[in-house]
């Protein structure tokens, strides 16, 4: 079997498996599984297992979950919705004011940090919610939230 197959055959699957409902990191790890062992055959699976136990262990994964937590407090606190008010009001009569205010505060957090996974949860957390409360397109909203998260890539931590 070529490459060009494979790749076709991976797809696919992976496609296949979508359509189940099966959680899509379940996918991704049995589709691996299953092509390394058909690619490369059983001596493959030590490589496997290093390969998860390094990115498992990754130091800077720790700030995922802070950055949920303090989503979360901030959010059942109200602290969130009193933000996106101020917000408001400081924004003006700005078209969008609060969105590209949200894509300024996505810009410092990324700068903070450099996760674009913990940035993108603490935005989907508090912006989301706060920008459709206050009349924003929905499509816009998502599109600031994933826009923002995207910072994390390029600005240097």
């Amino acid at each position: 079997m070529s490459i060009a197959d494979g790749t076709l055959l991976l797809v696919g699957a992976i496609f296949a498996l979508l359509v189940t409902g099966l959680p899509l990191a379940f996918i991704t790890g049995l589709v691996a599984l299953a092509f390394t062992f058909g690619w490369f055959g059983p001596n493959a699976l030590p490589l496997v297992t290093s390969r998860v136990y390094g990115f498992v262990t990754e130091y800077s994964l720790v700030a995922v979950p802070m950055f949920v937590l303090m989503a979360s407090l901030l959010d059942r606190s109200g602290i969130a919705k009193d933000l996106f008010n101020a917000m408001r009001v400081f924004a003006g009569r700005l078209p969008g004011g609060v969105a590209v205010q949200t894509v300024v505060v996505a810009f410092f957090l990324a700068a903070l940090s450099g996760i674009i996974g913990g940035e993108i949860v603490l935005l989907g957390i508090l912006a989301l919610p706060q920008m459709l409360r206050l009349g924003y397109d929905k499509h816009l909203s998502i599109g600031v939230v994933c826009a923002g998260g995207a910072l994390g890539t390029m600005m240097p931590p």
